[in-house]
């Protein structure tokens, strides 16, 4: 009896598992671990590293350029030669975001000229013509502080740019230079030719037109607001507050406000220049403005050819 007490004690006793995992060697198994190893490693650097902003998508990458306003854009681009590339290999898709959302209704006002290369060959002789050119008084008179168009680069337009460069004389309150009749200084012929060379880039890049639009309509608020300063002058202008002024749109502009009847023939009329906005006439029936500028070119064009035609019998 004492020996069958003695087993069962040893029964009771919790066993203890010695077990052991048994070590696999062979080239497979080598194969596999190396392999699990590599990718583990890659897993960990992908999760590890920064996200940066050229590791987006090119279409999400185009999409979040194009809430920037084009200076902005303009500087980031120049952050890296990447960023460069990115932005000008799809600069038409990034200007039009940008004009839809910020100048939809300055670019509508203020339409690109075309450029006389982009024409067809009996639309180009059309315009230019030597004869049509000399019935165009703009041609006959040309002004100080533009340069003329020339038909054998741009078609027949006009686009403000002069405007925008006067605007820390005018906050100031500084006269603006006076040109003697018969002269054109040096600083002035730069001045132009600057003008020339901002738009002949606007023509061959979406981005610079942006640009163009992006100063416009710095010069609108700037001069609203600086009109709006004076008590004394009781004129119709444009409802624009704070946030309007902030906002880096032309949303506000859409609002009723008095129309641009006449073309700012001469640095003075900069004095009096609130929102230079031609090309649209304001509709009371309809309450908004009305847009006539668009298709103006192909107007323009027919209108040429029918001259042409005409002068030709």
């Amino acid at each position: 009896m004492k020996k069958h007490h003695e087993d069962h004690d040893d029964l009771s006793e919790p066993l203890e598992d010695k077990t052991a995992a048994l070590t696999l060697r062979s080239k497979k198994t080598g194969r596999l671990a190396k392999k699990a190893e590599k990718k583990l490693t890659k897993h960990l650097q992908r999760h590890d590293s920064p996200v940066t902003l050229l590791s987006h998508p090119p279409e999400l990458l185009s999409d979040i350029l194009s809430y920037l306003r084009p200076s902005d854009l303009f500087s980031t681009s120049l952050v890296c030669r990447s960023l460069l590339l990115t932005v000008f290999s799809n600069d038409s898709a990034i200007a039009r975001e940008i004009i839809s959302r910020r100048y939809a209704y300055l670019s509508q006002s203020l339409p690109l000229p075309v450029l006389a290369s982009s024409l067809e060959s009996e639309t180009h002789s059309a315009l230019s013509n030597p004869r049509r050119t000399e019935l165009l008084q703009i041609h006959k008179k040309p002004y100080t502080h533009i340069p003329p168009p020339d038909p054998g680069t741009i078609c027949t337009c006009l686009t403000l740019v002069d405007f925008a460069q006067w605007q820390g004389h005018l906050d100031r309150g500084e006269p603006l230079p006076i040109i003697p009749r018969g002269r054109n200084p040096e600083w002035n012929c730069e001045l132009v030719d600057q003008t020339r060379r901002k738009v002949l880039l606007a023509l061959r890049s979406p981005l610079h037109y942006a640009r163009i639009l992006e100063a416009h309509l710095d010069s609108t608020v700037r001069s609203i607001r600086r009109h709006g300063q004076n008590t004394g002058n009781r004129r119709k202008r444009f409802v624009m507050t704070s946030a309007d002024a902030g906002s880096g749109t032309d949303v506000f502009l859409q609002g009723m406000g008095p129309p641009s009847l006449e073309f700012p023939f001469h640095r003075d009329e900069y004095y009096l220049l609130e929102a230079y906005m031609p090309g649209r006439w304001w509709r009371k029936e309809r309450g908004g403005w009305v847009y006539y500028l668009k298709g103006q070119h192909e107007r323009d064009v027919e209108m040429a050819k029918s001259w042409l035609v005409g002068n030709k019998n």
